[in-house]
């Protein structure tokens, strides 16, 4: 099976997500997106040997050279252009498109020409989508984990080393840094704080006035890193407080590491993550993306006392690390590849 891939090759979501499935599914044809103009971010398009790469959007023309020749096109989150869905159809070819809920344009735009598989990748409000979408064809399809993101090098007797990632500031404090600046006025284990945020302003921008207890050390990391997975092998505990759901590749990728991962019990979350590892969390608002998205923010002191859990039982944080290799292996790629073969070639032969 000829399989095309719409990837990107920066250090971003995007990017490692469509790098790990070009390194497992070895597709015939990669055409790269690249948007690095007038950003600060890195290419590396050795990532995609043989690649073709467009700077700014794929025009129509670009589209039909890619198709050509192809059984089935994958595109994580957007197709960039939509005319890819109706070139791809006219070819013959089909196509499936692995969205992100809150960047589903279907959600504001049912005129847009559609793929013929919306591949969901959690079960973050997919009722939604198959209600909203009736003859869509839709499946759940998770992202895999890599399986060169490995168990981390130090082994602590209890965590110690906490790690949280802003990545790139996004709307509404995403990944609940303010929170977890807030919770850690109330921890009281002596323990490390390694926060990296790409926008080297906007972590002390958070942290202007606050006093964290002397035992607390926190860490800021804001330089850029070759591979994804080296903070992960130097830290025990990811801590991400995220306050909408979806797809968070880094907790993914942190529990294929061996990092037990501290989120707030929403989905889907709690459908990943030990009841344990979850903190309360409440609803306080909402924000308009391509719909309604519910904004939560995590009980500080609660989210305090699940750190102290971690970095004062030793028993407990050996389990969780050994629980966490074993969630990750669900979602390796050794799991679910042949789950994404099986689902081309029904499209392909029309099952």
């Amino acid at each position: 099976m000829r399989i095309g891939l719409i990837g990107r090759a920066e250090n971003t979501g995007l990017g490692i997500q469509t790098w790990e499935f070009a390194r497992h599914m070895h597709p015939a044809k990669t055409l790269v997106v690249d948007l690095t103009a007038g950003t600060t971010r890195r290419l590396y398009p050795e990532r995609f040997p043989g690649a073709k790469i467009i700077q700014g959007i794929p025009d129509r023309r670009h589209l039909e050279e890619f198709v050509d020749g192809l059984d089935v096109v994958f595109t994580a989150e957007t197709p960039y252009n939509y005319d890819l869905f109706t070139v791809a159809r006219a070819a013959g070819v089909k196509t499936v498109l692995q969205y992100n809920f809150e960047f589903l344009d279907y959600l504001a735009r049912r005129d847009l020409p559609r793929p013929d598989l919306l591949a969901a990748p959690s079960p973050w409000r997919y009722d939604e989508v198959t209600a909203t979408m009736p003859g869509q064809r839709t499946m759940l399809l998770p992202v895999p984990v890599a399986d060169r993101v490995r168990p981390p090098t130090h082994y602590s007797s209890r965590a110690i080393d906490f790690l949280h990632i802003v990545g790139r500031p996004a709307i509404h404090d995403r990944n609940g840094t303010a929170d977890l600046i807030e919770a850690l006025q109330y921890v009281r284990s002596e323990i490390s704080v390694t926060i990296r945020c790409q926008d080297p302003k906007y972590v002390p921008r958070l942290m202007a006035g606050r006093r964290l207890p002397d035992h607390v050390h926190v860490d800021l990391e804001h330089d850029d890193i070759d591979y994804y997975w080296q903070p992960y092998h130097a830290n025990d505990v990811l801590v991400l407080p995220r306050r909408f759901g979806g797809l968070c590749l880094p907790a993914q990728e942190a529990l294929a590491s061996g990092l037990p991962v501290v989120m707030p019990d929403i989905s889907p979350n709690n459908l990943l993550l030990q009841p344990d590892w979850l903190v309360p969390a409440r609803r306080t608002g909402s924000f308009r993306a391509r719909t309604d998205i519910d904004l939560h923010t995590v009980d500080h002191q609660a989210l305090a006392a699940t750190i102290d859990r971690f970095a004062s039982d030793p028993a407990f944080f050996r389990q969780a690390q050994s629980i966490a290799r074993a969630t990750a292996e669900q979602l390796s790629w050794n799991a679910l590849k042949p789950t994404y073969l099986d689902t081309f070639w029904r499209l392909h032969n029309g099952a």
